[in-house]
């Protein structure tokens, strides 16, 4: 299934031109039933046959969420061309964030055909390297897919969303003032079946038992020393999402700490994790 998936990503890679040098380009993908975006962002004089770097953004955002757009313009900055994609999870043509109000019945393995649909897109188009960037929850998934993902250079996870099953737990009584237990018991009676049910950033969400499951597996810091790539964490040292990130790391694990940044890296923070992120992916 998944290979009949690229083999449909690389038939339709013709219909959709590549950027020209110097400046962000929309890229669109239709590898299946739904429409994929991205963009797609070159240094002057850069071509995607020079190498990309792609990014996989957080919860429910997109490829034009601040910290992933500033991310891009700073790489661009520093010689590095990117492609931020926007993850489907579940919708057509996505663009924006995420809806709560539309039915999630996404999983990780959707995710995973993507990321590969876009890698596989990148190669047709003649990327001798690739590189995957993920941030926020897109960095622990990137984590957790990149043992499955081929072909792929360097890996770097910004403050990725690593986080126990107890530290879930725990966010979600912060946030919606009810155990997660008991949200979980139900999507485990019901996992073909719609639930309403509050679920990551929405209240009172329609989502689909196995999603929600899937949402709320654990994704551990050790995710990060088994992505059988070379791979740099760069923590934000004052991030309120994933406290303590650089205490709960392997000890084997490159990491980069951006002192006093917040969870989105703002401002100058974001220039000081794109100079860390460059510099990995330009070793060798």
């Amino acid at each position: 299934m998944v290979e009949s998936f690229l083999k449909a990503v690389i038939a339709s890679a013709a219909l959709f031109a590549a950027a020209s040098p110097a400046w962000a380009e929309p890229v669109q993908l239709k590898p299946g039933q739904l429409r994929l975006n991205g963009n797609l962002e070159l240094p002057t004089g850069k071509k995607v046959t020079d190498g990309v770097a792609l990014i996989v953004h957080g919860t429910f955002s997109h490829d034009k969420q601040e910290t992933v757009a500033a991310l891009q313009e700073n790489l661009k900055k520093r010689g590095i061309g990117s492609l931020a994609i926007t993850l489907s999870l579940g919708v057509d043509n996505r663009e924006g964030p995420r809806a709560c109000g539309l039915l999630h019945d996404y999983a990780l393995a959707g995710i995973e055909r993507e990321v590969s649909a876009w890698l596989a897109w990148l190669r047709a188009e003649g990327a001798r390297s690739v590189d995957v960037i993920g941030f926020s929850r897109g960095g622990a998934q990137v984590a957790a897919l990149a043992p499955k993902l081929t072909r792929v250079g360097h890996v770097a996870l910004m403050a990725p969303a690593f986080a126990t099953m107890d530290e879930q737990a725990a966010t979600y009584q912060r946030a919606f003032g009810h155990p997660l237990s008991e949200a979980l018991v139900e999507a485990k009676k019901s996992p073909l079946q719609k639930l309403t049910v509050d679920y990551l950033q929405c209240k009172g969400a329609p989502v689909l038992g196995a999603t929600f499951l899937d949402a709320y597996q654990e994704m551990l810091p050790q995710l990060a020393a088994q992505t059988q790539h070379p791979t740099l964490v760069v923590v934000a040292g004052k991030d309120e999402v994933v406290p303590d990130l650089d205490k709960k790391l392997p000890s084997q694990v490159q990491r980069v700490v951006i002192r006093d940044s917040s969870h989105f890296f703002p401002d100058l923070y974001g220039e000081d994790a794109a100079d860390a992120v460059a510099k990995f992916l330009k070793t060798e």
